[in-house]
């Protein structure tokens, strides 16, 4: 278990999901940010995000004895020189077209070029047998690195072509964070585990998840556009395209992708396959010869790529062998077809299955170390921050301040006339329930990574305390409909019960939509005032059992007036919020003391328990109670008592 100093940069707030790295330590490892799946506020992801349920997983040591290993075609004789040579960076006959030194593009000899772009298409005699097309002996002869992009190339390939990253979607680098060892130091994962029962990794999702899988469309675009330009275009002589735009195109470069994409498979692949199988995958990955191979068209695709396909089924969960089938079946029939773009979608299945096969490791080891890992998470957590502390990384200084003051209201609300305060960890359940009843308090530093279940449960405090007004709001409409009567009617009032209960569940659905917008919870109740005015006076008036056509008479403007009345009111003045604040102080305060004699995994346990049954009790949407926030709450003072009340609040 390692507990090295690799934080995270203190000034950024933010949590894990997927998968930009953001936080880089002294030695450069980045610390992934796990993310809070039940709230309205999930933490920012890197590469991957921590979510909720898992997936079915079988761990990649594991061997189907039913099926068969492919075995590795024969190889020719050891590389040549000039193969070596285009690993080290020295170009190869694929990666290299008959132009001058890149280093004086506007000068390009126009002949030279014409006659070294020569090419055979895909879809030759060695591209029906599942090779890919031969290039022209005087390709060989071209510098090596870049190569000149044909005049005639769209628009969007040359765009593709020229800032597409280098490297692919996946590699054994953007993966890393999923390493165990990553797993086991980074810690916000450390500290959300004892939280979350099913933690588990995802690809990032949202606006990083968006850019993610545009950079990734437009690498693959790249590498359809090199195969084009490699096996499709003739030379320049013969494109009529190309010989109009010549002389009026300054010719442009790229550099070729295709030997780093069969390095960066074979990394991934020796990541994935266990010890016995990496010989295999090394002796057949010989990079200097396949792309000689590639070049000269002797590769055989649909053989590599059924290969591929048996190499990782032996391998993967079996729920992902359709996927691998997939991938070789669309390989093959690109290769078959002559049709590029078929191809490069097969190959870009493939390292897509490789993440997946990578996630599904990282979910079995979280699975299998939770215990460890919670059981362990006072001692990991504590020398991690006193390292921290040390190293003058983070400054928990505002932190102590903001204890001391809550030590003292605390006093002052409790005990008024009592003996001088004290610290104890109902003062810090006292700092927690202020921090999440005031929306704009600012979070300290020590609980930074606590920070999105606090906001979680802020907002679920605003929901209940608003959902409350409204509830409050359509009590008022039905006595206004049924008026002064002074003989109570059972059926109604056991109509009124029925309807207020499926009330709530439908106002906070018309609350949901705008949860994404990135608005406070209180904007989002002040923007649906209206809506939820329209419902509430349906509602009622069904309640009160009375003649639909009616509604048509009610002046919905003022009902609604009304209840943003009430909401701004407690804006100014929150009652309601400090009626709640009293009650979850107490529940919290009550169960803290059952926890402080548990273990980390117990607490953790007993929670997941608690939430097993509240999950088949409850009939509507998980609508968070006073005894749910209050457990939270709980079980977060606990922990973060044992781990920071020595290091920072009763330091000396």
């Amino acid at each position: 278990m390692t507990n090295s100093d690799q934080g995270e940069d203190e000034s950024d707030d933010s949590g894990i999901g997927g998968w930009g790295k953001e936080h880089v330590s002294d030695d450069s490892r980045q610390v992934k940010k796990a993310a809070i799946t039940d709230g309205r506020h999930p933490a920012a992801a890197t590469n991957y995000r921590l979510n909720e349920p898992s997936l079915s997983f079988t761990p990649t040591a594991m061997e189907s004895s039913m099926r068969p290993r492919i075995g590795v075609p024969p190889k020719g004789n050891a590389q040549s020189r000039e193969e070596l040579d285009f690993i080290n960076g020295s170009g190869s006959a694929l990666e290299t077209l008959s132009c001058q030194d890149v280093s004086e593009p506007g000068q390009i000899d126009e002949k030279a070029a014409s006659t070294d772009l020569r090419s055979l298409s895909v879809g030759n005699e060695h591209h029906r047998q599942g090779s890919l097309g031969k290039r022209s002996e005087q390709g060989e002869e071209c510098s090596p690195g870049r190569r000149i992009i044909p005049p005639c190339t769209s628009d969007e390939d040359v765009v593709a072509l020229l800032h597409a990253t280098f490297l692919p979607p996946v590699t054994k680098e953007s993966l890393e964070e999923l390493d165990l060892e990553w797993i086991q130091s980074n810690i916000s994962l450390r500290v959300d585990i004892n939280y979350d029962p099913d933690l588990h990794f995802t690809p990032v999702s949202g606006h990083k998840g968006k850019e993610k899988r545009e950079e990734a469309m437009k690498y693959w675009l790249s590498l359809e556009a090199e195969l084009r330009i490699a096996y499709q275009h003739g030379p320049l002589d013969d494109c009529a395209s190309c010989r109009k735009a010549a002389h009026s195109t300054k010719p442009e470069y790229f550099t070729p992708r295709l030997s780093q994409m069969f390095l960066s498979l074979q990394d991934l692949l020796l990541t994935l396959v266990p010890d016995h199988d990496r010989e295999q995958v090394n002796q057949y990955f010989d990079i200097g010869l396949l792309l000689q191979e590639v070049s000269h068209g002797l590769l055989d695709v649909i053989r590599l790529a059924h290969w591929l396909c048996g190499l990782l089924t032996t391998h993967c969960a079996p729920m992902r062998d359709e996927s691998a089938q997939e991938m070789a079946e669309q390989i093959q029939q690109g290769s078959e077809q002559g049709d590029l773009r078929m191809l490069v979608r097969g190959i870009e299945k493939l390292f897509v299955f490789l993440e997946a096969m990578k996630l599904d490791v990282a979910n079995h080891q979280i699975r299998s170390f939770r215990c460890h890992l919670i059981d362990d998470t006072v001692a990991f957590q504590q020398d991690y921050f006193q390292i921290r502390l040390r190293n003058g990384k983070l400054n928990a200084q505002a932190s102590k301040q903001w204890y001391q003051e809550t030590v003292r209201r605390h006093h002052e609300c409790s005990r008024p006339n009592a003996s001088p305060p004290t610290p104890t960890p109902g003062a810090l359940i006292h700092g927690l329930v202020e921090l999440c009843l005031s929306p704009e308090s600012v979070i300290p530093e020590t609980l930074k990574h606590d920070q999105a279940r606090l906001m979680t449960i802020r907002d679920e405090i605003q929901d209940m305390l608003h959902l409350k007004m409204s509830l409050s709001m359509f009590d008022h409409l039905v006595k206004q409909i049924l008026g002064a009567q002074s003989t109570p009617n059972f059926t109604l009032e056991a109509r009124r019960r029925q309807t207020r209960d499926l009330l709530q569940n439908r106002i906070m659905d018309l609350t949901d939509g705008t949860v994404a917008q990135h608005k406070s919870t209180t904007e989002v109740w002040s923007q649906n005032h209206r809506a939820i005015a329209v419902e509430l006076t349906r509602a009622a008036w069904n309640a009160c059992d009375q003649d639909p056509s009616l509604l048509a008479r009610i002046d919905f403007d003022k009902i609604a007036g009304d209840l943003l009345a009430r909401f701004r009111s407690e804006e100014d003045d929150p009652a309601v919020a400090r009626s709640i604040g009293t009650l979850l102080e107490k529940a919290t305060k009550e169960h803290a003391k059952r926890f402080h004699k548990m273990t980390a995994l117990t607490i953790s346990e007993n929670q997941r328990q608690w939430h097993q049954l509240r999950q088949r009790k409850q009939q509507w949407r998980n609508l968070a109670g006073i005894e749910d926030m209050a457990r939270m709450l709980a079980h977060v003072a606990v922990v973060h008592w044992r781990v920071w009340a020595d290091l920072v609040y009763l330091e000396q």
